[in-house]
């Protein structure tokens, strides 16, 4: 019986070790794949977005895309990127989280979209 118990905690811990390892692969290709230092500026991102706006200070006030928005109210960081509405609170931290919540996209097609995601 004892020897069953060792056996039984071996294979755990040789099931931990090999799902350690493989999330431990997955996070480097991950890592591989995608560097933030690819994505735009947030002023240049933004101004694509919203080619009307000026850019006054690092807080800019637009109209907000994700909801019917006529006064606005979209506050944009432009030194982060940072994002969020005051009226329908669509938020998010930086250019590429805006990418993802305007264009339904996910985390890897709008890294790929903002050519930050390398395909190698």
């Amino acid at each position: 019986m004892i020897t069953n118990k060792k056996a039984a905690g071996a294979n755990q811990t040789a099931y931990k070790s090999f799902e350690q390892h493989h999330y431990n692969q997955n996070q480097d290709t991950f890592t591989q794949k995608f560097n933030r230092d690819l994505l735009p500026a947030p002023a240049k991102y933004y101004k694509q977005q919203f080619p009307k706006m000026r850019i006054k200070s690092e807080w800019v006030k637009v109209c907000c895309p994700f909801h019917d928005d006529h006064n606005p109210s979209l506050n944009i960081n432009m030194v982060s990127g940072g994002f969020k509405c005051w009226a329908c609170s669509a938020h998010g931290g930086d250019v590429l989280a805006f990418q993802m919540l305007r264009y339904k996209q996910t985390f890897k097609q709008a890294a790929m979209a903002l050519d930050a995601w390398r395909t190698e």
